[in-house]
């Protein structure tokens, strides 16, 4: 009897193992509505602002950081609109290597004076208040332009 048991429900649970081995993970069956997506080009770093300034400026380019949040109806248009715009992709890229921040985020930046941040501290740090804020570093970490908020298209090829 005890046998018979144990077979039933190796037999069942086989039976049911297909079904939920062909179920995608959970991240991918609903993803956040609210999720706000990255361009491809922005660059993955380790967030070190000494190393991204220092390649930026090899490459005769200068940073430029997107703080940004999920849920925000202007960084999602900002992503959409404006860096869906090839004109100013296209300017961006060859001017500007570009690095996103999460202002509500856990991973680790580390500043100019070697002190490490979570991604939330360092938005204060650096005063950002509002989403979206592109801050525009020179090759000496100095904060040469601040864009708060969003700019239409129009505004922002200037």
């Amino acid at each position: 009897m005890h046998y018979r048991y144990l077979l039933l429900t190796a037999f069942a649970l086989a039976a049911i193992a297909p079904a939920y081995a062909a179920q995608p993970a959970p991240a991918t069956l609903n993803p956040s509505p609210h999720a706000i997506d990255i361009p491809p080009w922005f660059r993955e770093t380790f967030l070190d602002f000494r190393e991204d300034i220092r390649e930026a400026a090899k490459a005769n380019k200068r940073l430029m950081v997107y703080f940004g949040q999920d849920g925000c109806p202007y960084c999602r248009e900002l992503m959409r609109v404006n860096f869906g715009d090839k004109g100013i992709v296209d300017k961006t890229r060859r001017q500007f290597d570009a690095v996103a921040i999460n202002i509500w985020g856990d991973r680790e930046v580390t500043w100019l004076d070697g002190k490490v941040h979570s991604e939330k501290t360092f938005a204060a740090l650096l005063k950002v208040q509002f989403t979206p804020t592109l801050l525009f570093f020179d090759e000496k970490g100095n904060v040469v332009l601040r864009l708060n908020g969003y700019y239409p298209p129009h505004k922002f090829h200037v």
